[in-house]
């Protein structure tokens, strides 16, 4: 035994973390272009929203980059999922 007991990173292997890292860059590409296809439909046209408007095409593709960011081996999108599905008490009513 050498005490190499990482994953091996065959060419198989760096082709699946490449297309993992490109179907990333391509969700957050997309949530770009529908972004800023949607600013108008979501806002009325006008002066005032125009702050808001710039506040939404900022922070929308940004929240979808944080779900993006691995986190101990899986995505934050998937943790987070998993964090609700798991604590059941999450969404409890506070009258019952």
């Amino acid at each position: 035994m050498n005490g190499n007991y990482g994953v091996v990173r065959g060419i198989s292997t760096k082709m699946k973390l490449g297309f993992v890292v490109a179907w990333k860059v391509f969700t957050l590409a997309g949530v770009v272009m529908f972004t800023f296809f949607t600013v108008n439909a979501f806002f009325p046209m006008g002066e005032t929203w125009r702050i808001i408007k710039f506040i939404y095409m900022i922070l929308t593709p940004t929240w979808v980059g944080y779900l993006l960011i691995p986190v101990s081996g899986k995505s934050t999108a998937n943790v987070l999922f998993l964090s609700i599905i798991r604590k059941r008490r999450f969404y409890r009513s506070f009258q019952k």
